[in-house]
């Protein structure tokens, strides 16, 4: 397609309105990223309050970057946990698999914390408020006109009418936006398999002798079984012990249900006694799908003037922590793009096409990970969990593995999950864009900027990189 990019020779900035439908995790976390590039933020969420629901969440290296470049990580403080190691395990708590977390952390020079999502929305409305968002509650968005313009005019329930240059869907998986665009489709369950969430006071379980022994040091643990799977792990400071539990039913399941709690017990009756002890103090929980969207063939309008992220445009399975860090990333990658838009360098409609063609196939990649270490935890009994578990038991006596099914510890997985680096990846595609060649390289070697990444560049102070900006 041709490009439609502008020169700059006047050194004169656009100024631009951005809009985003729904104000969740990475709805407000774009926010603060775009209005950092310098655009005009508003966002319209449906509820009449901000908040986030649920229990706890990961934020992964590949994210805790992102929160520490913004200052976030300081309006949150202390509720960010960090742990000190993972301890996979089978169902009756033998021991399968280990993962050291700061081997992780040091290696990507980023922490890997645990957050209740309160904790963590909160802390991004009270930065996304420092950068002059305009957080308007109570704006359901109703109708989405973008075919006739460049702008987008929105109108809510309430009768309010908004014009952005930009319209982001960030309204998750019921988004308004995707069906706007794209009214055939619609998020499904890819198996039976679904979750509780529940969290339970630490000195709740200290006073238990069984159970309180899995609380001696803050650590992440997953107890595998022939499909199902508890994770645990401390958030709020390490006062609350948080769990996803996973499991099966006959039948996909689509919405949140409300559950019997003689039945979520019975599920893990079988399940080591400490655990075990802890799921009976569960007071209440529901059961939640797990519910994956796409890949679509486009997450945008055929303008460029309305696209979508997060949940809306890539919604996946949990296991792998990621659903709201690449929502995140999304939202990161866009403010780079936008940036180059303000400052007149590259027109809109080409920066969402540029955004769509790095993330998509980087999204489709999370999702399958994902939905791959879910199998992985909740192998059938037999050949097949034995298999897994003599593949990961070096692991238990300290030695390095170059592959494991550990993905939260295996080598390539970690550098390409929790490794990867959003802003830096859309800087690249940048000087891709703008050089007409496939990567930025060295003159003299032909050396291209990924590789010298992957290779050299990821121990070397930033003066002596081999390709000077990759």
């Amino acid at each position: 397609m041709e490009s439609t990019m502008t020169g700059n020779a006047s050194g004169k900035k656009k100024e631009i309105h951005v809009g985003l439908c729904g104000a969740g995790i990475g709805g407000v976390f774009a926010a603060i990223a775009i209005a950092r590039a310098g655009a005009k933020v508003t966002v319209l969420e449906a509820a009449d309050h901000l908040g986030e629901i649920g229990a706890g969440i990961q934020m992964t290296p590949n994210v805790a970057r992102l929160l520490r470049k913004y200052g976030v990580d300081k309006v949150i403080g202390d509720n960010l946990v960090r742990f000190e190691e993972l301890n996979l395990r089978r169902k009756d708590g033998t021991p399968v698999g280990y993962t050291q977390t700061s081997r992780i952390e040091g290696a990507l020079d980023q922490p890997w914390w645990l957050v209740h999502r309160h904790h963590l929305h909160q802390g991004l409305v009270t930065v996304a408020r420092q950068h002059g968002c305009n957080l308007m509650i109570g704006s359901r968005v109703v109708e989405i006109d973008y075919l006739e313009s460049n702008e987008v005019t929105v109108r809510t329930e309430a009768g309010e009418t908004h014009v952005f240059d930009l319209l982001i869907g960030s309204d998750g998986i019921n988004s308004v936006v995707r069906r706007t665009l794209f009214p055939a489709v619609k998020p499904r369950p890819p198996t039976t398999n679904c979750a509780y969430r529940a969290i339970v006071p630490y000195e709740q379980i200290r006073h238990d002798p069984i159970a309180s022994t899995l609380i001696q040091k803050l650590t992440m643990e997953v107890w595998m079984s022939e499909k199902a799977y508890i994770i645990s792990y401390p958030i709020s400071a390490g006062t609350d012990f948080n769990m996803v539990l996973s499991h099966h039913r006959p039948h996909p399941v689509s919405t949140v249900e409300d559950i019997s709690m003689a039945d979520l017990r019975a599920e893990y009756a079988t399940f080591d006694p400490r655990i075990q002890r802890i799921v009976d103090m569960i007071p209440n929980a529901q059961r939640w799908p797990l519910l994956v969207t796409g890949p679509l063939p486009s997450w945008s309008s055929p303008r460029g003037n309305v696209v979508l992220m997060g949940d809306a445009a890539h919604s996946m399975t949990n296991h792998m922590a990621q659903g709201a860090a690449t929502s995140m990333e999304d939202g990161a990658f866009l403010s780079v793009v936008l940036r180059e838009v303000l400052a007149a360098r590259i027109a809109l409609p080409d920066a969402i096409r540029l955004y769509e063609r790095e993330r998509m196939p980087k999204a489709f990649r999370k999702q399958q990970v994902s939905f791959l270490n879910g199998a992985i935890w909740q192998l059938p009994e037999g050949e097949a969990q034995r298999a897994r578990d003599r593949a990961m038991e070096p692991e238990l006596r300290g030695e390095p593995l170059l592959r494991s099914p550990n993905l939260y510890g295996d080598p390539a997985t970690v550098l390409e999950v929790y490794g990867y680096d959003a802003e830096a990846h859309a800087e690249r595609a940048l000087q891709e864009w703008y050089n007409g060649q496939d990567w930025r390289k060295d003159e003299g070697t032909g050396i291209e900027a990924p590789v010298a990444e992957k290779v050299m560049n990821w121990f070397l102070p930033e003066k002596e990189k081999f390709v000077s900006k990759i």
